[in-house]
């Protein structure tokens, strides 16, 4: 069983702690955060025995297996490489870092110091990619052609917050972003059989607001074998969620791409032990006979839970197929092109 710590208490955190109430892989001994009052509620909500009001105190716990970095952007790359000179394993919430070469650090860190690395794609750990890959891997939609992926929502400006702030590494692409860049390499690479591809091309536009983030971006990317990817992020307007695969004999489509199965993403306090975890579908069209099938899969655990569990279960393997090295090294390319085009510069 791992020991974790939990470097960071916002509202990301208390979600992982909530999924950590359904694995017997792990558990949270301690958390450190620089804001007493979330860590309190961390500390009460979950019974975690310890608190660090340092970052560098976590690190220095030598029960201490595994640390979950969930402190903003702009701080992941230094403390996860100064996780790995600790010897700690570590799952990094995404974006992984603010550039590829601040990834790249971290993997050589990682390497290194022979410790686990994940990026928190926490969608990648549910059977529901799985099943995605598996579908399309059968040509049940024929071959993939296009790829249409969305994450948005409408967040009020505020030029403080994480979300609108430059200096904390805030607009869509780096909040969520990434969701999109990293579904459509997955797609793309499941139909040419690899676990991911990088694309030949991306050229993208969005609005950049006062304080130098982009409010709203699309990219379109084409991949070698010529697929064509749409990505919209926003943090300003209620885009919604979904991604859709259009192929040559049909549609599938993933109305819950991002959030399958977590009754914890949205909940406020600890979920009892005897909680349930919705099925999500996956919905196939046929082109010809526009017949519609929905293809079932069940969670027997929260998404956050799988993906501690994936950690646990990979360990052994400092990397996990979920999200490899060399996956988030190209999404975290994907986002720099991206946002050179947008014109944000961090």
């Amino acid at each position: 069983m791992l020991n974790w710590g939990v470097m960071g208490a916002g509202g990301i955190a208390y979600v992982f702690c909530n999924g950590m109430r359904f694995t017997d892989s792990g558990q949270i001994l301690a958390v450190a955060s620089r804001t007493q009052s979330k860590m309190d509620r961390l500390v009460n909500d979950f019974g975690i025995p310890r608190q660090y009001n340092d970052y560098a105190d976590l690190l220095a716990d030598d029960d201490i297996d595994a640390i979950y970095i969930a402190t903003i952007h702009p701080l992941h790359a230094e403390w996860a490489i100064k996780c790995a000179e600790a010897g700690k394993h570590l799952l990094v919430e995404k974006p992984i870092s603010m550039n590829r070469a601040e990834a790249a650090a971290m993997v050589a860190a990682a390497r290194e110091n022979d410790v686990f690395l994940m990026e928190a794609f926490m969608y990648r750990c549910h059977p529901q990619i799985t099943k995605m890959v598996e579908l399309i891997q059968e040509g049940v939609i024929g071959d993939v052609q296009v790829i249409r992926a969305t994450f948005g929502y409408r967040s009020g400006f505020n030029p403080q917050s994480r979300i609108y702030n430059h200096e904390m590494g805030g607009g869509g692409i780096l909040d969520i972003g990434g969701y999109t860049a990293s579904m459509a390499r997955k797609i793309a690479g499941a139909a040419a059989n690899k676990p991911f591809l990088d694309p030949i091309s991306v050229k993208g536009n969005g609005k950049i607001g006062p304080t130098g983030v982009d409010h709203i971006a699309a990219a379109t990317l084409k991949f070698e074998n010529d697929i064509i990817a749409e990505i919209i992020c926003a943090v300003e307007c209620s885009y919604g969620s979904s991604v859709i695969v259009y192929g040559t004999e049909g549609t599938l489509t993933i109305p819950n791409p991002w959030l399958p199965s977590s009754p914890c993403r949205g909940a406020r306090t600890p979920l009892p032990s005897d909680t349930t975890f919705p099925a999500t579908q996956l919905i196939v069209q046929s082109s010809q006979s526009r017949e519609i099938t929905e293809v079932t899969i069940t969670a027997d655990r929260d998404l956050f839970t799988y993906e501690a569990d994936t950690v646990a279960n990979h360990i052994a393997d400092r990397q996990a197929p979920a999200m490899s090295w060399d996956d988030t090294l190209g999404n975290m390319e994907l986002l720099d092109a991206w946002l050179a085009e947008v014109g944000v510069v961090h």
